[in-house]
């Protein structure tokens, strides 16, 4: 929840890597967040859990593009 609400509504991608995590249980891994959506209608938050030595680059690109496509279709269905 905490989370959530840190990166809902930023529109950008946003990394949080092993202490960078709030929880002591999410200190060895790292997040690739982003949030989506038309607050007031439909929200959410789409990412990647994995590894503090992940593939960043290909995690953030995957995580934008599918925010995109969140956005596409939550703007599509509350047209």
């Amino acid at each position: 929840g905490q989370l959530f609400d840190s990166i809902s509504g930023t529109n950008r991608v946003q990394v949080f890597i092993g202490a960078e995590n709030g929880p002591e249980e999410m200190r060895d891994v790292s997040l690739v967040l982003a949030s989506y959506g038309e607050p007031g209608r439909a929200v959410g938050v789409v990412g990647v859990l994995g590894p503090t030595r992940m593939a960043y680059p290909q995690a953030i690109g995957t995580v934008r593009f599918v925010s995109g496509l969140m956005n596409e279709l939550v703007a599509h269905i509350h047209a």
